[in-house]
Order: C-alpha cells, then sequence, then structure tokens
C-alpha cells in the first residue's frame, strides 16, 4: 500500500517558549514571595528597635521622675539643714525678753511648721532612693538610649483673659513637685516635700510679692495627680497666699505632654509703665 504523502508545510513546535516563560513566571513569583518576607522581617526587626511614640514618651518621664528624684534628694538633705540652721536663730529670738505675746505665737508657730517639714523631708527620703533604684532597673532592662527619645506631645494651655491688667506668674504642679516657669526657657523645680523650707520658692514668692503695677497674679498649671491635700498645689498655692498674700488662680491640665506657654508669654513679662 502506497504511504501517504508528508505535508510540504513544517510544524512549529511552541513547547520550548512555553517552558521558558513558565520558568520565568516562577522564578518571578519565587523572587517576590522572598522579598516580601525580607521587608516584613525588617520592619519588624525596625519597630522593635524604635519603640512607639507612646513608649518613648513614657520612658522620658521615667527618665525626668529618676532625675527629679535625684535632685530631690539633695534639695532634701539642704532644706533639712537649712530647716534646722532657721529653728535654732527662732529659739534664739524666743529667748528675747523684749518679745511681745504677738511675737512668740509667730515664732513658735514658724518652728512647728519646720519640724512638720523635716519630719516629712526624713519620712520621704526612703521612698526616693527606692524609686531611683526601681526606675534604673527597669530602664536598664529595657536597654533603650535615651538619646533615641522623640520629644513628648505638648499641651496647649488657653491664656485668654488670664493676664489682662496683672503680670502672670506661672507655676505647674505635677505628682511631685511644683515646677516655676520664669519664662518660657527657664524653669526651677521645687519638690514637694521643700515646700515651706525652700529658700529658692520663698525668694520666688518673695519677689512676686513686690510686685505692685500691674498687679501680680499667681497661676497654678495643674495635673491630674497633683490635686489632694498633701498634693503639690495644696501645698505650694496655699503657702504662697496664706504666707506672702498673693492671688491665686488654677487651670487644670489634661494629659502628660509639656506645657506650651505661647500663649502666656506676653502676660509674664514685666510690663512698660
Amino acid at each position: 500500500m502506497a504511504r501517504a504523502k508528508a505535508s510540504a508545510v513544517p510544524s512549529v513546535s511552541l513547547f520550548p517558549f512555553l517552558s521558558i516563560l513558565a520558568c520565568l513566571s516562577g522564578a518571578l513569583v519565587v523572587m517576590i514571595c522572598v522579598l516580601s518576607i525580607v521587608q516584613v522581617s525588617e520592619s519588624r526587626s525596625t519597630a522593635d528597635a524604635n519603640p512607639s511614640a507612646s513608649q518613648l514618651q513614657k520612658l522620658e518621664e521615667e527618665l525626668a521622675q529618676q532625675n527629679l528624684a535625684n535632685k530631690g534628694i539633695g534639695e532634701m538633705l539642704g532644706a533639712t539643714e537649712e530647716a534646722e540652721k532657721r529653728i535654732v536663730i527662732l529659739k534664739e529670738l524666743l529667748e528675747n525678753p523684749d518679745l511681745d505675746a504677738k511675737g512668740q505665737v509667730r515664732i513658735q508657730l514658724e518652728i512647728q511648721n519646720h519640724i512638720r517639714v523635716i519630719a516629712q523631708l526624713v519620712t520621704q527620703k526612703p521612698n526616693l532612693q527606692t524609686q531611683i533604684t526601681k526606675l534604673k532597673e527597669e530602664l536598664a532592662s529595657r536597654n533603650i538610649k535615651p538619646e533615641l527619645l522623640k520629644p513628648a506631645i505638648r499641651v496647649q494651655g488657653t491664656g485668654s483673659g488670664y493676664g489682662k491688667d496683672r503680670r502672670l506668674f506661672v507655676i505647674e504642679a505635677t505628682k511631685d513637685s511644683l515646677v516655676i516657669h520664669k519664662n518660657r526657657q527657664d524653669q526651677i523645680r521645687v519638690a514637694t516635700s521643700t515646700i515651706g523650707a525652700d529658700k529658692e520658692y520663698n525668694t520666688y514668692l518673695n519677689e512676686v510679692s513686690k510686685q505692685k503695677s500691674p498687679p501680680p497674679l499667681v497661676l497654678f498649671l495643674v495635673r491630674s495627680d497633683a490635686w489632694g491635700k498633701d498634693g503639690s498645689y495644696e501645698r505650694g498655692a496655699g503657702w504662697a497666699e496664706n504666707h506672702f498674700r498673693l492671688p491665686i488662680s488654677k487651670l487644670p491640665i489634661p494629659g502628660d505632654g509639656k506645657v506650651d506657654l505661647t500663649e502666656f508669654e506676653q502676660s509674664m513679662k514685666p510690663k512698660a509703665n
């Protein structure tokens, strides 16, 4: 039987092209998967190395508490020494035969106040030392450098009306201290336990009391943890009002951010006559 005549048109096989295309597509898929995994791993590593803003803010506050505690112990020792010296002087004044009854009562009250302050300082010193140790251990365990901390969120105060026809003196009341804002940059920190015996705070209030024209107004910016009978606001404002006869106003400050005194700046400056 005769064979079928072969076709004169040559056949084309697409197998090699399809194989190359399939291999290329597979290689691209593998590369994309690998790159995605690497990117996710790097982002997690970056997140672990760089804490979130809330964590950084908390660490910044803890560092500030540690610095405050360190400073507080030094202030306590100085305030205790000053109070003891003052008690000795006051006792000598009591022995003066020319001192009238009112003078004796006033001196005795001042002696009692200094004795109370010394007792509180002695009580709070171990607490501060414990707080310092605890904060150091916690910060060391986290192994985060302070220079990596980002600025905390600043709280905007509202100064409208507070400084009208008055010169404003701003004091921030926090949990463990008073922060005297002499201006937007210069600050003086006074531990709550030293109020009444702290030389810097008394000198500051005495200077404020000498302000006559325009009359002064002491504005306390009160944090949520500064209230209470023995809180920094009650003690600081009470001392300023009762012993220096200064007018007092208060403004609650929510949150833990730093206070922005931009709106207070003009009222805090000495006014031209």
